[in-house]
């Protein structure tokens, strides 16, 4: 079997056997893999610490048929202030199976990987508050992905959306609609500007100066609907994760 080393983040894991576990591992190079950590349940294993969730470590695996298997890891953040605090591990739990569940296995993304890490750092970090971190995150890794939304044109016909308080925005279509086109059985919310504007700034502003944006309740509720909504027209089932998180949040 040929052996690899990957940078690596632990974004799932599972038990597997009497003592094993499969880790699922972002990884910098790779992209998603998935690799089996034999011992890893017993608790005296080397691999007990290195594979909970949200931990970044260098790994060198084995590659295999189905399964790769986990050879050596070696911790380079473990990200303790997420484990100790309630609400900021349920973001960084959601955060991870968001990732997980976008990114295709083997599918090289890079830059997905680079946004995972920034990520759990800021939401690792006191000073930032972790909703602007999120709706960035999420809105940046849709844009890598290759999902997009548009805030500036009419998706239906291109004309640049007129100003106004509020705005049409079609999550499953991909963006906002202006005033004069259907919405051809599509859901379409009823968002202020603010909320448009905000999450324009979100998109394409530097997730680290997020700390910036003050987003208050109501506001926050308008871009959980919009950005969640266009989430779900993407995805095949509902995050547990994510429901968790509401359940803190509002």
């Amino acid at each position: 079997m040929a052996v690899y080393n990957a940078e690596a983040i632990v974004i799932r894991s599972r038990d597997f056997d009497e003592a094993d576990k499969i880790l699922v591992f972002l990884t910098r190079e790779e992209g998603k893999v998935q690799a089996v950590a034999r011992g890893a349940r017993r608790p005296r294993s080397r691999y007990a610490a290195a594979g909970q969730l949200f931990t970044q470590a260098n790994v060198a695996l084995y590659k295999g048929r189905q399964l790769d298997t986990l050879s050596q890891i070696d911790i380079v953040e473990s990200f303790r202030h997420l484990r100790e605090d309630l609400v900021r591990m349920a973001y960084a739990t959601y955060v991870c199976e968001l990732m997980d569940e976008m990114v295709k296995e083997r599918m090289r993304v890079e830059q997905a990987y680079l946004l995972l890490l920034t990520t759990l750092h800021l939401l690792n970090a006191p000073e930032y508050q972790p909703e602007p971190v999120l709706r960035a995150y999420e809105l940046k890794l849709l844009s890598i992905l290759g999902f997009r939304p548009e805030f500036s044109r009419c998706i239906a016909c291109g004309k640049e959306i007129a100003a106004g308080p509020w705005v049409r925005f079609a999550p499953g279509a991909g963006g906002v609609l202006c005033g004069e086109c259907p919405a051809e059985g599509e859901q379409v919310l009823r968002l202020s500007r603010g909320a448009l504007e905000t999450m324009r700034h979100l998109l394409e502003g530097d997730i680290r100066r997020v700390h910036v944006i003050k987003i208050g309740p109501e506001l926050a509720r308008e871009l959980d609907l919009a950005i969640g909504s266009y989430i779900s027209a993407r995805l095949d089932r509902k995050l547990k994760s994510r429901e968790f998180l509401n359940t803190l949040r509002f």
